[in-house]
């Protein structure tokens, strides 16, 4: 049977009641919160005091003014979020923090292995907070191995990978993805 519109509009959300807090920057880490808000989700995202990376590049609709708020790469990739300004370096920005995920089912963050460990939120001291938390991580080299504490984003993790080689034209250098 099909649904009709008014039953598909009163059906929840696959997601709704789970939080999610997003520390996610750039590209992948905030696609993939993205659509855990698109499934309704609660996502916070998590921002800094400066500038994230991710609010600078990409384009604007035809007649906007780029600035912070209006490039198309931040405002795709956030979609469905909340967004909160923390600084995670001060005891009162960590005291908050903490008591957020004291209240989330999810935390996501795409940094290196070293981060949210450098600000006591590693997976070990999140659980103490509330120990059935859902850690994701997108961490480009992993936690373990030698490369753990390196940074990477896309094309850094294509040539590692080998990626790089088995793409662009026959007889021409490899190109890259994306």
């Amino acid at each position: 049977m099909a649904e009709t519109q008014e039953q598909l509009a009163v059906t929840p959300a696959a997601l709704a009641g789970v939080r999610v807090l997003d520390f996610t920057w750039v590209r992948a880490g905030p696609w993939a919160t993205r659509w855990l808000g698109a499934l309704g989700a609660e996502v916070i995202k998590v921002e800094w005091p400066l500038n994230e990376r991710g609010r600078t590049t990409g384009g604007t609709a035809p007649g906007v003014e780029p600035d912070l708020n209006t490039r198309t790469n931040f405002n795709d990739t956030n979609a469905n979020k909340k967004g909160i300004t923390v600084n995670l370096r001060s005891e009162r920005g960590l005291e908050l923090i903490k008591q957020l995920v004291a209240v989330s089912d999810v935390v996501v963050e795409n940094f290196s292995a070293r981060a949210l460990h450098s600000w006591g939120l590693g997976y070990e001291e999140l659980k103490k907070l509330k120990p059935d938390i859902i850690y994701v991580s997108q961490s480009g080299f992993g936690h373990t191995g030698r490369h753990r504490e390196y940074l990477t984003m896309g094309p850094i993790a294509q040539a590692f990978s080998g990626l790089t080689f088995l793409s662009g034209l026959p007889g021409e250098q490899p190109a890259g993805w994306g």
